[in-house]
């Protein structure tokens, strides 16, 4: 075999030195600036996905914090307008319960009137009918005709008597 062949060693060797350089050179001018592009380019769109992300993140962040705000605000506003609601409603429950008051006042109080009204009333058809009744009476038992006036002035009288001593 003409490659084991001691005589021919040094030009196989040289031109294997001079292959490998060729292919070297091949290499480094050819494949390896394609293949650093094509690396650089990988890094830089990483480089750029990874700002683009910070990025996103970032209006993710605002916005999730605008997004909490909005919504202690609107808790806040809620809160502020059941408190006023309340109010309201608790100021015309008071008001209510004034005219309502007042009414019932007037009204007891005109209950009050007519039944003292209707007291005075039959207390005084009470001593009529008393001093009516003293006055038969007393013609029927002794046969006396006394004056219904001065009859009716001593019903008047013990009337007023009971009233004083706190039995009427």
């Amino acid at each position: 075999m003409p490659q084991l062949d001691p005589a021919v060693f040094l030009p196989q060797i040289f031109w294997l030195f001079v292959l490998f350089g060729l292919v070297y050179l091949f290499i480094a001018h050819s494949a390896t600036p394609k293949i650093t592009q094509v690396l650089e380019r990988r890094q830089d769109r990483i480089a750029a996905d990874l700002q683009e992300a910070e990025k996103l993140q970032a209006q993710a962040e605002g916005a999730r914090a605008a997004y909490e705000q909005a919504l202690e605000e609107a808790r806040a506003k809620a809160v502020a307008t059941v408190a006023e609601k309340r109010e309201a409603i608790k100021l015309d429950v008071e008001a209510e319960y004034r005219k309502l008051s007042e009414s019932l006042g007037e009204q007891i109080a005109e209950a009050d009137a007519r039944i003292v009204a209707a007291k005075d009333k039959a207390l005084k058809d009470i001593r009529v009918m008393t001093a009516d009744v003293c006055g038969s009476l007393i013609q029927s038992v002794s046969g006396l005709d006394l004056d219904q006036k001065a009859i009716a002035a001593q019903v008047d009288e013990k009337f007023d008597a009971v009233r004083e001593n706190g039995n009427g």
